[in-house]
C-alpha cells in the first residue's frame, strides 16, 4: 500500500445525515435507503444476520469498509472482462488511522474463501482491527479475480467485494471523517 492506509465504502446515491449507518440503523432511520441497500442481498437474505462474535453483534450492525482502493477493483474487473460505469462509482474514503481509537468496535474479515457461504456460521478468518494490519490487504486477491472471471464467463453480474477483505465497524461512522472520490 502506498501512503497511509485508507478504507473505502461504495457511496449510496441518496446518502444523507451526519453518519454512515449500518443496515440495522438504516431500517428505522432511513427506510428508503435501507430498502435500496437490501436489494443487493436478495439472493442471500441471511447474510446480514451472520453472527459476528468478535464484536458481539451481527453483520447488519456494522458498516462494511474495504482496504482495497476502488481503482484496483476497477482495473481487476476490466481485466476480467467485466464492465465499470463510464461515469464511475462514488466512494467514501477514510483515513484508516482515524479508526485506531475505535478498534474495540472493529475487526477485519480476511475473506480467504470465496466459495458459497453458510450465513448462519461465524467466519473463522477474522482478526482484530489495527490500521497497521491493513498492510498487504490493499490488493485484489487471486481468488477475487477468479470469481470475477467466472462471473464474466457466465455473463452474470458479480458482487463487488467477493474475495476482498472487509473491515467491519460496529455502529455509525461520522461522515465528517470522509471525503469522496469517483472512480
Amino acid at each position: 500500500m502506498i501512503g497511509a492506509p485508507q478504507l473505502f465504502h461504495l457511496c449510496p446515491p441518496d446518502l444523507r445525515g451526519p453518519d454512515l449507518l449500518p443496515l440495522s440503523a438504516l431500517e428505522t432511520r432511513q427506510p428508503g435507503l435501507y430498502a435500496r441497500a437490501m436489494r443487493k442481498y436478495c439472493n442471500r437474505m441471511a447474510a446480514p444476520l451472520r453472527p459476528l462474535p468478535e464484536l458481539g453483534c451481527t453483520w447488519s450492525d456494522c458498516v462494511l469498509l474495504s482496504p482495497v482502493h476502488p481503482e484496483a477493483l476497477r482495473a481487476a474487473r476490466i481485466a476480467c472482462g467485466l464492465s465499470w460505469p463510464e461515469a464511475g462509482h462514488r466512494f467514501l474514503v477514510f483515513d484508516a488511522a482515524n479508526f485506531d481509537a475505535r478498534a474495540e468496535r472493529m475487526c477485519i474479515w480476511l475473506y480467504s474463501d470465496t466459495r458459497p457461504q453458510d450465513f448462519a456460521a461465524a467466519k473463522t478468518d477474522v482478526v482484530p482491527y489495527a490500521s497497521d494490519r491493513l498492510e498487504g490487504l490493499g490488493t485484489v486477491s487471486d481468488a477475487a479475480r477468479s470469481y470475477m472471471s467466472e462471473m464474466a464467463r457466465l455473463g452474470k453480474a458479480p458482487l463487488m467485494y467477493v474475495g476482498v477483505p472487509h473491515v467491519l465497524h460496529r455502529g455509525a461512522i461520522p461522515l465528517a471523517w470522509s471525503r469522496t472520490v469517483t472512480i
